[in-house]
């Protein structure tokens, strides 16, 4: 393309050269014929004055002399003519020199600009270059030749680069690098391996107590039946014994002796079958009494204490209270607190304090089976 402008651009010069020749030239020839023109004049003016002097001036010399400037103007003009078409046709060929040149110019910007953008671009992509360079570098330690080496063809950019994508994050979730990450790996495991030893310890500990607790379970079940049984034949028996008659039961409320709850019906003599809730205080106090003589029945206690548990009762009531202590007396031992009369009766021994002087207590005993005795 450069030796293409060049030819255009000497062959232009070249043009240029002839075309100020030309023009030289045709002002040669004007000014010849203007000096010619300037002959004619004087020659015609001439042949008017020779004209005026007809009798001395030979007309054939003259008329001859005419003719030849004629004939050398007509040749002069000839030859301008002929030299105004040499020079229209030198500036057409210039104008088309100039256009040439012209495209030329413009296709030589065109070139110029888009090697400059060429340029630009094979910047860009070596700079990218260099930068991916040094992320293989700095990111995956290798270097472009062992990448060069290792690399595959892809068959879809996209869906590689959205893999590259996934592993980098992968990756940075990792955090860190950590360089003792074997050893401590090791230690961890270590320390694994001795955490499921101790954790198949606690799951066969765990299912050896499960085992128990169902072993126990089953265990309370059945003694909790049996005494429930055995605590519920009793109620009823020790119920008709205080109230004089009357019925008594326990129900357990659900089917799962756990869990269930017992719900105590009685029947007084001469009353419907109700609930505690519905019953005086008196009823409720005896009823309770009633159950606790049951326990007591079924499971001998050593030892009772019982505060004022007889108060609510009436008198009749109090001293069948009493009197239903002393069945027990062989094989259990009651302190009862009390302020009933009919209580104290049937107690085999009566323990009270009492203030002879005002801040002073005194505690004063009394063994009422020895004064039977004495009386007897």
């Amino acid at each position: 393309m450069q030796e293409k402008i060049s030819q255009e651009r000497l062959l232009k010069t070249e043009m240029l050269g002839r075309k100020r020749y030309e023009v030289s030239d045709i002002e040669r020839i004007n000014k010849e014929l203007e000096n010619l023109n300037i002959e004619q004049e004087e020659i015609e003016r001439l042949l008017q004055e020779k004209v005026d002097n007809l009798e001395k001036v030979d007309t054939e010399l003259l008329a001859k002399q005419e003719a030849e400037a004629k004939s050398q103007k007509e040749e002069i003009q000839q030859g301008l003519i002929r030299k105004q078409f040499e020079l229209d046709d030198i500036e057409g060929q210039l104008d088309d020199i100039a256009s040439h040149l012209e495209q030329a110019r413009q296709q030589n910007e065109e070139w110029i600009r888009k090697q400059t953008r060429a340029e630009a671009t094979k910047e860009k992509i070596a700079d990218r270059l260099r930068y991916l360079q040094g992320q293989l570098t700095e990111e995956y330690q290798i270097s472009y030749t062992e990448a060069l080496e290792q690399a595959n063809p892809l068959e879809d950019l996209a869906i590689a680069e959205q893999k590259v994508k996934d592993l980098e994050k992968s990756i940075r979730s990792l955090g860190p690098v950590n360089l003792d990450a074997i050893e401590q790996f090791d230690e961890v495991h270590e320390r694994l391996e001795f955490l499921n030893s101790q954790r198949d310890d606690i799951l066969s500990a765990k299912n050896l107590l499960l085992e128990t607790i169902t072993e126990m379970n089953d265990e309370v079940k059945e003694r909790f039946k049996s005494t429930f049984e055995a605590i519920r034949e009793s109620f009823k028996v020790t119920f008709k014994q205080m109230f004089g008659g009357g019925q008594a039961d326990l129900i357990l409320t659900e089917g799962d002796l756990l869990t269930a709850g017992v719900e105590i019906s009685v029947q007084p003599p001469g009353k419907k079958i109700q609930s505690l809730n519905l019953m005086s205080g008196g009823e409720k106090a005896l009823s309770a009494l009633a159950l606790l003589f049951s326990i007591i029945r079924v499971k001998t206690i050593p030892f009772v204490i019982l505060d004022e548990v007889e108060a609510a009762l009436d008198e009749a009531n109090v001293k069948r209270f009493g009197d239903y202590l002393n069945r027990f007396d062989k094989d259990s031992q009651f302190i009862v607190v009390t302020h009933r009369k009919g209580t104290m009766a049937a107690a085999d021994s009566i323990y009270g304090v009492t203030m002879q002087e005002s801040g002073v207590s005194k505690i004063v005993s009394v063994k009422l089976k020895d004064l039977e005795n004495m009386d007897a």
